[in-house]
């Protein structure tokens, strides 16, 4: 989720140099991008893409591939994708919301709304009085990804989101509160509980009747049960292997206000739209909620040139509003130039599609019709995995076959000293990459069960392939120090 964003981050920061044109799609600059979308699909494996754009006053759709493949339904701009972490910018609004409507302050210790919550920072307690909401809504609470995705449990019951928070209790922060800015999914989780405690409401009850409703957002969903009702949901995929498969991810259904809001690309241009200010049909007292949401935490040092405001990545003159996401089996961006009433939302249903194509879509529309798709990091790190794999594999098998051929024929041969040395040696390596094997997610703040839902398998063949290699090789040391002897 990752280091995606970082690369996005400073693609975008090309667009800060145009001026403010007027487009009008021609026919060819729509053949174009249809023609990357359907590049896009077929380069990456992903099986459906659908795009929204807004240019001007005109809003423009295009879909490639399939929502669901088995069932050959099409993808279009009613398909619903899972958001991941575009769904922050919705939780952001539901949370200023409230302050505007009085009943929170986004500097309230979060213990004023959730008393039982507690922190660790190097090893001691932290002064939960002065770790405020504005900490989780500019991911400066130092709750990370990298020390505490994985804290996240899973499971679908009405309860996941107070199980999410409480599994944070007494965690150990990356930082000080307010030191810095490091993106943690858990912050918008712990916004999410504040929600419903603030509300009296479930969060999934206020986003639909305090947010989507007001807003005309009548085809985006925090039930996934609704969601399937409507016919249009998305199946999920992803890939290993060179394969790509469906996959039905695990329910975190406590991490919904950071990951797990679904929605298609029609309602999502009808809310970047509302984020430029071209919609004026919606209450009154979101258009301040909706320009207090692109306010970035600038207390602290940018990262890449972008702050965190509430929900969105922003530049310091506001000029790029944009957020990524990837959830296991979906991908997602949104980017917003409002200075030139210009915005894209990409929505997938695969974790290998590079959401730098949105780039590309941009270039199209500034003239640069020849656009080429570019695979993944995700996409790369794979193929690369699942040829060493396959390679690694085969030498496995052929070093174990000489030595089986040379057991047979020295089988009765004495053991020497110098054998027993090479032979441990080679056994002691063999035994370190096995350790490495189980130790390997701790590197990343995972354990296994966790890494293989949100990266490709092959991290793990690779492993297992390079320890049956090792081992194949101490067989065939083995023998060969045997057959010198025999000589």
């Amino acid at each position: 989720m990752k280091k995606i964003i970082v690369i996005m981050i400073a693609s975008l920061m090309l667009f800060t140099g145009f001026a403010t044109p007027v487009y009008a799609l021609s026919d060819a600059q729509s053949a174009a991008i249809q023609a990357l979308l359907d590049d896009a699909c077929r380069i990456s494996g992903v099986p459906g893409m659908s795009i929204s754009i807004i240019t001007g006053e005109e809003m423009f759709y295009f879909s490639s591939g399939y929502a669901d493949r088995d069932k050959r339904l099409p993808a279009s701009e009613n398909t619903l994708y899972e958001l991941a972490s575009v769904s922050k910018a919705f939780t952001g609004v539901a949370i200023l919301l409230l302050e505007e409507q009085g009943l929170l302050s986004m500097t309230d210790p979060v213990q004023k709304y959730l008393p039982w919550l507690t922190m660790e920072y190097k090893g001691m307690p932290v002064d939960m009085q002065s770790f405020t909401l504005n900490n989780f809504l500019h991911h400066t609470s130092g709750l990370t990804n990298r020390k505490h995705i994985q804290s996240i449990p899973q499971g679908s019951t009405p309860d996941m989101l107070r199980k999410t928070v409480e599994a944070l209790v007494d965690a150990e922060l990356a930082f000080a509160p307010g030191e810095q800015y490091e993106y943690g999914t858990v912050n918008y989780d712990v916004l999410g509980l504040v929600i419903e405690v603030v509300s009296g409401q479930s969060y999934e009850s206020f986003m639909t009747e305090q947010v989507f409703r007001p807003l005309s957002l009548y085809h985006t969903y925090v039930y996934k049960e609704e969601a399937q009702a409507t016919g249009q949901l998305a199946q999920g995929y992803r890939s290993s292997f060179f394969i790509t498969s469906p996959y039905n991810a695990p329910d975190y259904a406590g991490n919904k206000p950071a990951g797990y809001i679904m929605s298609c690309t029609k309602d999502m241009a009808h809310w970047m739209n509302i984020q430029m200010g071209g919609v004026q049909d919606i209450p009154e007292v979101f258009k301040a909620v909706i320009m207090k949401s692109h306010h970035g935490d600038v207390s602290v040092p940018d990262v890449n040139g972008m702050y965190y405001a509430a929900g969105w990545m922003v530049n310091a003159d506001k000029t790029i509003i944009e957020h990524s996401g990837g959830n296991p089996n979906f991908s997602t961006e949104v980017v917003i130039l409002p200075n030139e009433r210009t915005a894209f939302c990409l929505l997938t249903n695969g974790a290998n599609t590079n959401i730098g194509l949105v780039k590309g879509i941009k270039d199209i529309l500034d003239g640069n019709l020849t656009q080429s798709y570019k695979i993944s990091g995700i996409q790369f790190l794979d193929i690369i995995l699942s040829f060493t794999t396959i390679i690694v594999c085969l030498l496995a098998i052929i070093f174990f076959i000489l030595g089986l051929r040379r057991k047979k024929m020295n089988d009765r041969q004495s053991i020497t000293k110098k054998r027993i040395f090479i032979t441990v040696v080679w056994l002691m390596v063999t035994v370190a990459i096995c350790i490495m094997c189980w130790i390997f997610p701790m590197f990343f703040g995972y354990d296994w069960s966790t890494l293989l839902i949100w990266q490709t398998y092959s991290i793990l063949t690779v492993l297992i392939s390079l320890a049956l290699l090792t081992a194949s090789i101490t067989f065939f040391v083995y023998t060969r120090q045997h057959n010198a002897v025999s000589r």
